[in-house]
């Protein structure tokens, strides 16, 4: 919540009144069907749009909503629109001073039988969701009762001995490592966000494979998977700001103690300082995948997005060559081939041209003109196996091949053409991430308990005094830093059978440069002193999660009209009784005990 207002629940009961169709929620409105006051409306997903709740709202009969995702297996709803707005996190992006910004999600929405029911009794529920936030985040975090949306971006470079003056360019690779949607414990972006952090995931594996070991060549190459991207690109922005900016490490005392052992500041509190070794006026080119897991029926053509066709076009130009000479039916098109100029949707690579807008950078997506209806939307859950395994493995062999390309520089006879992305590889990983987190392959780099199946992907809100990564992050950092670091022989168990600075992966020690960063708002900052955290620019993300209660829901029965009518009678008749009686025998103990 940055600058708006949610009030808190109160504790509404209604009746449970269930409706299936567009046709319901007319007649519902309308008053011909439902209970006459209060209602809980039992609603598929696919019907919970803005005007399906706006007008419910009105019809001042509903208490409560509860939604139904995948209600029919059958016909599994797909919706028309999607959860967030029309352009995401476009007041926080490149064109954000911009009057006419290109609309990317035209179908959001911003949040986010007869039923005469004359059997009772009835099914009642009670709803009790008590919510702290107040006005917003400054007011909010002053009394307490928010925290900020954040999580821990990973990020990592197989070029070990990486300095800051080292005078090597660098080639970025990017995306986002988690989502977003409207019901938070159901997020898992299959689609739009999963896809692009397998994809990642995947060029990295196969350029540690690369005929000459990219360590040798002359361009560092730096994986970055971001968090809490859709809030405000909380994750890109706070990495850009950290390594452009001068690291200040005082060391000054602080409210809570650092819960790093050895680290190398304690205030700030931070594990390592390996970003300070990253030079972001080295930083030459970034390519991001985002949303690439196919859609509709595009499972042939990825699309490049990009702000300034001058200055990116050698990139692009790679892109596309290796897409062409890799044999694939894949090819890749410029979004703007159509002459339309859209420059970039809602992305990372934003964060990074909003510091440099001279470098190379582009955007790789299953999309050309608008985001699907599923883009944050809690039923990007499913995906077609054969075929998204198929589409994201052509990209990353064609983007791992045009990033060797430009590492080597023309210094190196090795050609890409050997380069290969396993397409086995990207199948397991976005089965175990979108449905079977618990999946042998998991097993790996740590213990999962076995009925983990589906995880959410939510960034969730960020721990100031005991930073820990979700599990997502984790898998991360493990397999990057399998990927970019030497293992050694000694095996181990955990980090702590291995040597400073090294990390137990896959039960070998291994010496990496990968880790975790920081990823809130950097319209807020954390005071050590204090162990407060306040707004300090309105302007930019100030995201923040409200405080709850825990939810309570109660189902209970309620019996009709006659009914209760009957009991009231029945009580009256029982209380007129008793007043007689304890009146009669007032005045027959007053007579009897009555003593001279």
């Amino acid at each position: 919540m940055p600058n708006k207002k949610y009030l808190a629940s109160r504790t509404p009961s209604g009746i449970l009144f269930q409706v299936d169709s567009q046709d319901d929620v007319d007649s519902f409105v309308a008053g011909q069907i439902g209970a006459t006051d209060h209602n809980a409306l039992v609603i598929p997903y696919n019907l919970l749009t803005r005007k399906n709740v706006q007008a419910l709202t009105a019809s001042g009969r509903v208490t409560g909503l509860i939604a139904l995702l995948h209600s029919d297996p059958s016909a599994p709803d797909k919706p028309a629109w999607s959860p967030d707005i029309a352009c995401p996190n476009c007041q926080y992006g490149l064109y954000a001073n911009e009057p006419d910004q290109y609309v990317w999600n035209p179908k959001g929405i911003a949040y986010n039988r007869d039923k005469g029911y004359s059997n009772y009794p009835l099914q009642a529920v009670d709803f009790e969701s008590f919510m702290w936030a107040a006005v917003n985040s400054e007011t909010c975090l002053r009394r307490g009762w928010c925290k900020a949306v954040g999580a821990m971006s990973v990020y990592s470079t197989p070029s070990i001995d990486m300095a800051i003056d080292d005078n090597k360019p660098i080639l970025v690779v990017a995306a986002a490592m988690d989502s977003r949607s409207l019901f938070h414990d159901l997020t898992v972006g299959a689609n739009h966000d999963v896809s692009g952090f397998v994809g990642v995931l995947t060029v990295a594996d196969a350029l540690s494979r690369a005929p000459v070991p990219v360590t040798s060549l002359p361009k560092h190459i730096l994986y970055t998977l971001f968090a809490a991207e859709s809030w405000a690109f909380a994750g890109s922005q706070r990495f850009i700001q950290d390594i452009s900016t001068p690291f200040q490490c005082t060391n000054s005392s602080r409210a809570v103690p650092c819960v790093y052992a050895n680290a190398p500041c304690t205030a700030p509190c931070v594990a390592d300082v390996h970003f300070t070794r990253i030079n972001f006026d080295k930083i030459e080119s970034i390519i991001e995948l985002n949303s690439i897991g196919g859609s509709g029926d595009n499972y042939t053509t990825y699309w490049a997005h990009v702000d300034d066709i001058g200055k990116s076009s050698p990139l692009v130009d790679a892109l596309r060559q290796t897409a062409s000479q890799s044999g694939s039916n894949a090819t890749i098109q410029l979004a703007s081939s159509d002459g339309i100029e859209r420059k970039l949707p809602p992305s990372s690579v934003m964060s990074f041209l909003a510091k440099n807008r001279n470098m190379q950078a582009v955007v790789l997506s299953d999309f050309q003109k608008e985001l699907g209806s599923y883009y944050n939307n809690d039923l990007d859950d499913t995906y077609d196996a054969d075929a998204t395994a198929r589409y994201i493995c052509d990209l990353a062999t064609n983007t791992a091949r045009a990033i060797y390309n430009q590492a080597k520089d023309d210094l190196s006879n090795a050609t890409a053409d050997s380069i290969s992305a396993n397409c086995t590889l990207v199948a397991t990983l976005m089965d175990c991430l979108v449905s079977n987190f618990s999946c042998p392959f998991m097993h790996n780099y740590f213990n999962v308990s076995a009925d983990l199946s589906r995880i959410s992907h939510y960034a969730s809100v960020f721990n100031f005094e005991n930073p820990q990564p979700h599990l997502v992050a984790r898998f991360a950092f493990s397999f990057l830093g399998g990927v970019t670091g030497i293992a050694s022989d000694k095996s181990c168990n955990t980090i702590q059978d291995c040597p400073s600075g090294e990390f137990c992966i896959k039960q070998k020690c291994t010496r990496t440069l990968t880790a975790y960063h920081s990823a809130y708002g950097t319209g807020l900052r954390y005071d050590d002193a204090t162990g407060e955290l306040h707004v300090v620019d309105p302007t930019k993300g100030t995201w923040t999660e409200s405080t709850w209660n825990t939810p309570m829901f109660r189902v209970f029965l309620v019996m009709s009209k006659s009914y209760q009518i009957m009991e009231l009678l029945v009580g009256i008749v029982w209380a007129l009784i008793s007043i007689v009686t304890v009146v009669f025998a007032q005045r027959y103990l007053k007579k009897v005990l009555k003593t001279d």
